[in-house]
């Protein structure tokens, strides 16, 4: 209750046009975006069909109208790697149905997001991780008093008692991950994510960097670049 409003239990709810789930997974959130995406990509079936329309114009309006709708909200998504699969495959079926380019022709994916796409067309796991570090950049220009920043930088509680089934990965945890690959600068260690260094040390390492905007570009794109 909420004053003398009752607000009712329930299992998950859709806020913002997502849909929040109690064990902070997004399973069903990914299964929705999927579904809102196909519709999107259907009922522009007639355009993919025409002859006359040149590859990379369908691939623009494909990015725009369905891979926008697919990604809403992955900002803050807690991926598991069966999750980004399922968005590579829907991904990959709707490159290849607009390409005109079948299972059978043993064209590779990549090849055909090229040919979609351009050269510099990502894969949605590279869109997905591109969000997710702008999003955090964003929070950390924040000032402290605001809920997102003050709810990255607390801490678990000491009376916190882990749930049975394994270590459950938060967010927080994800980014800490993903933003590992700026641990060295050069022959330097920067502090934050080394075994002894404290929870919260990456986070003000991470914090120092993106009060200069160019400078947490360049991190993005070091972070976000193929690996070769």
């Amino acid at each position: 209750m909420i004053g003398s409003e009752v607000v009712e239990r329930v299992d998950r709810f859709t806020n913002l046009g997502s849909l929040i789930s109690p064990c902070g997974l997004v399973c069903d959130e990914m299964s929705a975006r999927i579904q809102k995406a196909r519709l999107a990509f259907t009922n522009l079936r007639h355009l993919w069909r025409r002859r006359d329309i040149r590859l990379s114009t369908k691939g623009r309006v494909y990015c725009a109208a369905v891979c926008s709708v697919l990604v809403y909200g992955s900002e803050t998504w807690l991926v598991r790697v069966e999750d980004i699969r399922r968005l590579l495959v829907f991904d990959h079926r709707c490159l290849r149905n607009i390409a005109r380019i079948s299972w059978d022709h043993r064209v590779s994916n990549a090849v055909v997001r090229k040919r979609v796409l351009g050269m510099d067309g990502k894969s949605i796991d590279e869109v997905v991780k591109l969000h997710q570090l702008r999003w955090l950049g964003h929070v950390l220009l924040m000032p402290n008093n605001r809920l997102p920043r003050r709810a990255m930088f607390c801490c678990i509680g000491v009376d916190w008692k882990k749930g049975r089934g394994g270590q459950t990965k938060t967010w927080l945890k994800s980014m800490k991950s993903l933003t590992s690959g700026l641990s060295h600068a050069g022959r330097c260690r920067l502090p934050g994510w080394g075994p002894l260094d404290d929870s919260n040390r990456w986070l003000e390492t991470l914090n120092d960097m993106a009060q200069n905007r160019l400078q947490w570009r360049r991190c993005i794109h070091s972070l976000c670049s193929p690996k070769f």
